[in-house]
């Protein structure tokens, strides 16, 4: 028998330890969290862009321009999808 044709055997062999109703369970748990980290992140995001004129050097009109950017960026992500 050839080494490939052993490999192949032993790969047809080998199952997840886990079973479906684990798998199943644990993505939706990613899932929720990846949700929930999503939605923190965007929080923290518009915190930070709220305060951008307290950072010395940064005026309203920079504010703006940055705002400006982050929502253009945002927007060209989201389309691209």
């Amino acid at each position: 028998m050839s080494l490939q044709r052993k490999i192949k055997q032993k790969k047809e062999k080998t199952t997840s330890p886990f079973h479906p109703e684990v798998m199943a369970a644990w993505n939706r748990g990613f899932n929720a969290g990846a949700k929930q980290q999503n939605e923190l992140d965007t929080q923290l995001m518009m915190e930070w862009l709220g305060k951008l004129e307290e950072i010395p050097g940064i005026g309203p009109k920079m504010a703006w321009r940055i705002r400006e950017h982050y929502l253009e960026f945002m927007r060209g992500k989201r389309e691209s999808k």
